[in-house]
């Protein structure tokens, strides 16, 4: 049984899955595959029977406007139902509903008049900069595709955070969105590099202020040298023994009930029904964050690139992302059918 993990549908070919492959996909599953909800795939592994074969579900994460305008009309087309995880903080609170594909068929939109979507890394961004992001959904587009979508959980915030002190480089202008939430403000130039995790799944350290402190204070024409980086690493570790603030675990555990129970109690006040099911953040889990969700839901997915079997953990059920490309659908379907 193979779960599919899509994020973006896209007006034009370019950096995600265009509408047009998504459609040429579902129409390949409506034909060759049964597809089923996630209640189903609970009930199958409930069972202890053997897994129907050519047997899949589809999922979407975040909550992007996309998937109303471009998604929604194409499952329905087919007939076909999903699951779309959501960040709950990431949907707008206000009620519009923009213009779909749908109004494009129905001759009520020319498709240059349809939402062009953002990439995720531009919506993220946007999102933490400002606290609002038109490129994901509104709540009342939310509410509108429930005869298509189930909803699920997914986090409140959905961002990452650094959980080693093992320093992996320096802000440079590049880097995952995810940044700016970690250091709790715009990253500067300088600013140290540790590896990241999603932030349910970790105790969260914090860029020590004086470290902060330290590298603003050093001159423009530091940052100029050739070898500027190798010197900065050198000067950090003399300067300072520790470079993160770690939350204790009594406080990463508070954080974690918190967040849980705030995201679920939005999104289910926002649909007007119950969320069962929940997807880990950035596919990360640890057995704290594990044990807290299966406290609040059936079932939970990572992102773990295999199929499910019969007696597979359902916190730790595993989904396969699907790239934008049609000969990457294809050879999926053939590898883990």
């Amino acid at each position: 049984m193979i779960v599919l993990l899509y994020h973006k549908v896209i007006k034009y070919p370019s950096f995600d899955l265009w509408w047009k492959t998504f459609d040429v996909e579902l129409g390949i599953l409506k034909r060759f595959f049964r597809v089923i909800s996630l209640d189903e795939v609970i009930e199958i592994l409930n069972s202890g029977k053997d897994i129907p074969k050519r047997t899949v579900a589809i999922t979407f994460d975040d909550g992007y406007a996309d998937n109303y305008i471009y998604a929604y009309p194409l499952l329905k087309k087919h007939g076909l139902r999903a699951t779309i995880f959501v960040a709950s903080s990431r949907i707008i609170r206000e009620d519009y509903k923009r213009k779909s594909l749908e109004d494009y068929w129905n001759g009520k939109a020319s498709l240059r008049e349809l939402y062009g979507p953002k990439s995720m890394h531009e919506a993220n961004l946007e999102f933490l900069k400002d606290g609002i992001s038109q490129d994901f959904l509104t709540q009342e587009e939310l509410r509108a595709m429930q005869d298509v979508f189930d909803i699920g959980w997914h986090s409140k915030h959905h961002t990452k955070d650094f959980y080693s002190e093992d320093l992996l480089g320096f802000y440079d202008g590049k880097g995952h969105w995810s940044l700016m939430h970690a250091y709790g403000e715009e990253p500067k130039l300088g600013f140290p590099i540790f590896p990241m995790k999603g932030s349910l799944s970790i105790r969260v350290g914090k860029l020590r202020k004086e470290v902060k402190d330290f590298i603003n204070s050093l001159p423009r024409s530091f940052f100029e040298r050739k070898e500027w980086k190798k010197d900065l690493k050198e000067e950090l570790f003399k300067h300072f023994e520790r470079f993160l603030d770690f939350e204790s675990e009594e406080e990463r555990l508070k954080r974690v009930k918190k967040e849980i129970e705030e995201a679920k109690k939005e999104l289910e006040e926002l649909i007007g029904g119950k969320i069962y099911h929940s997807a880990y953040p950035f596919g990360d889990y640890d057995k704290v964050f594990k044990e807290e969700v299966s406290k609040s839901f059936l079932s939970a997915f990572t992102t773990e690139k295999r199929t499910i079997k019969q007696g597979d953990d359902p916190y730790l059920l595993p989904r396969i992302t699907v790239p934008k490309d049609l000969w990457s659908f294809f050879a999926i379907l053939a590898r883990f059918r």
